[in-house]
């Protein structure tokens, strides 16, 4: 993809079928509404990014007891005195894995099948627990629940499985190196997704359309930035829901100010696709109408629909792979329209 600068002009939400109604007439509500929303959310992002909220494993972020609180607080001060001190530094890593993420953002590896094997019995029992509570879903599956959070200290074998593949694959040195300081597992979790999941065809319900976006689900990660690797536990061809990745798009250049409006919006609920949500929305001034999850509102003839499209790679490929990508640059996961795709997607920090 060639390096663009992101603006909110990029996506003419004027131009939609969606919002342009919404836009023509926003209610004074819907303002003060929307702006309360904003300003919260804004400001506990704030926060979450001066201790780099996501960089706390989740055992740490669970548990309520004071000792866990304590915790807590500990590594939340250490990541912001770490923060502001942080300096990058390189760590050794295969010149072609480097090279790779540092150009496109993205690179895939192949575990051998007996660290496969390892690894998938491992995570056995996690995967037969989120099959039992999928099970029991009312047929509109929302993305939350396609997923689960593994806990280190009830899954240990499990993290010391991926840890051990991470490094012996090179994904973790690969990590280490474009990140600029020694990488880490910090969080994982296990995902199934099937021809049942809803949370990628119900864009807009009260919007008749004869077919999805060619971008649809497109987006950049809510996050403060990090990597995060996918290890597919299934074969994944064309119609199992491979995840796909906008080669180059890490490299797109945002302001630090539009990337924390962009953020804003998709943890409060603004950047949502329902009515409420795109009324909302609608009503924030210009500026502040921008998200990460754009994917959806953009039109086939927007010239950025048009490079997306021109650089999105399907990564197509067999059980065993694992997939590095920088969450940063524009990506979809899995929309599955035939069979079941397994996968176990980690955060490295």
């Amino acid at each position: 993809m060639d390096e663009i600068q992101w603006s909110p002009d990029l996506v003419r939400y004027e131009a939609h079928d969606a919002y342009r109604d919404f836009l023509a007439r926003p209610a004074l509500g819907a303002r003060i509404k929307a702006s309360v929303i904003f300003t919260a959310a804004l400001a506990k992002l704030l926060l979450k990014r001066v201790i780099r909220y996501e960089m706390i494993p989740y055992d740490v972020r669970d548990d309520r007891s004071p000792r866990g609180r304590l915790r807590f607080v500990g590594a939340a001060l250490s990541n912001a005195t770490a923060g502001a001190m942080r300096k990058r530094h390189a760590t050794a890593a295969p010149a072609s894995a480097a090279g790779a993420m540092d150009s496109l953002g993205c690179m895939v590896v192949t575990m051998p099948p007996a660290k496969t094997a390892t690894l998938e019995e491992a995570a056995a029992p996690l995967f037969e627990e989120l099959a039992a509570r999928r099970g029991q879903s009312n047929g509109k599956r929302e993305f939350e629940e396609s997923r689960a959070q593994a806990s280190r200290a009830r899954a240990r074998t499990l993290f010391d499985a991926i840890e051990t593949a991470l490094q012996e694959s090179g994904v973790m040195a690969a990590s280490g190196a474009y990140l600029g300081r020694p990488a880490r597992l910090i969080d994982v979790n296990p995902q199934i997704n099937d021809v049942s999941d809803s949370f990628w065809r119900d864009i807009f319900p009260d919007v008749a359309a004869d077919q999805l976006p060619a971008t649809a689900y497109c987006h950049r990660d809510a996050s403060g930035g990090d990597l995060k690797a996918i290890i597919y536990l299934s074969d994944v061809g064309e119609r199992n829901g491979p995840f796909s990745y906008v080669l180059g798009s890490n490299r797109m250049r945002i302001s630090r100010v539009d990337d924390l409006i962009c953020e804003t919006n998709d943890s409060n609920g603004l950047g949502a696709t329902d009515p409420v949500a795109r009324e909302r929305f609608a009503a924030l001034p210009k500026k502040l109408r921008q998200k990460g999850a754009f994917g959806n509102d953009l039109t086939p003839a927007s010239p950025l629909s048009e490079r997306i499209n021109a650089g999105l790679w399907a990564i197509k490929a067999p059980k065993g792979s694992i997939v590095l990508f920088d969450t940063k640059g524009i990506h979809r996961g899995g929309m599955v329209v035939e069979g079941e795709r397994r996968v176990i997607t980690c955060v490295i920090g």
